[in-house]
C-alpha cells in the first residue's frame, strides 16, 4: 500500500494548487485514474504471483494513489466554497461525519468481501484481494459517474462554476 500512499500525498500537494481552475474537472480526473489504478492492481493480481506481485501491483497502486490525492482535498474545497463563514464550522463537522460514516461503510464491506471470498475460495488470498479491490473500483467508477452526470447536468441548466479565489480562506476557518 505504501505506492498508493506515496501517490495520494504527492498528487494532493499539486492538486490543491490546480483546484481554483480545474474545479470540479479535477475530481473527476481523480475518480477516473483512482478506478483505473485499482482494477489494474486487481487484474495484476490475477495474473502475478508470489513475491513479484508486489512490485507488479505498486505502478497500478501510485496511479491509484495519484488519482486519489486528485479527489480529497479538492473535493472538500469544492465542497466548502459556497458556505457562508459563519456555518463554516457546522459545514465542516457535517462533512468530516459523512466522511467517517462513508469510511466505516466502505471499510466493513470491502472487508467483508475480502472475507467472503478467502472462504469461498479455500484461502486464495491473491483471489480475494483483487476481487476486493475490483468491489473498490466499482465503488470509485459509481462515483466517478455521478461526478459526470452532475457535471454535464449542471452545464445543460447553464450554470458556470464559480472560480475559486482563495481556497485556503475556507479552511481557515473549519
Amino acid at each position: 500500500m505504501t505506492p498508493f500512499a506515496l501517490g495520494v500525498a504527492a498528487s494532493a500537494v499539486l492538486a490543491g494548487r490546480l483546484v481554483p481552475r480545474l474545479g470540479r474537472w479535477l475530481t473527476v480526473f481523480g475518480l477516473a485514474t483512482v478506478t483505473v489504478g485499482l482494477a489494474a492492481a486487481a487484474l495484476v493480481l490475477r495474473h502475478v504471483g508470489g513475491d513479484a506481485a508486489a512490485w507488479a501491483t505498486a505502478g497500478p497502486l501510485l496511479v491509484g494513489g495519484l488519482g486519489g490525492g486528485m479527489v480529497t482535498s479538492p473535493n472538500i474545497t469544492l465542497t466548502l466554497e459556497s458556505v457562508p463563514v459563519r456555518m463554516a464550522g457546522v459545514a465542516g463537522g457535517a462533512l468530516q461525519t459523512a466522511q467517517r460514516i462513508g469510511s466505516a461503510i466502505g471499510t466493513a464491506s470491502l472487508a467483508g468481501v475480502f472475507y467472503a471470498v478467502l472462504a469461498a475460495t479455500g484461502r486464495d488470498y491473491p483471489a480475494a484481494v483483487s476481487d476486493t479491490l475490483l468491489c473498490a473500483s466499482g465503488v470509485m467508477l459509481l462515483a466517478l459517474l455521478l461526478a459526470v452526470v452532475e457535471l454535464v447536468r449542471r452545464r445543460s441548466r447553464g450554470e458556470q462554476p464559480a472560480p475559486i479565489t482563495h481556497p485556503e480562506h475556507h479552511l481557515h476557518h473549519i
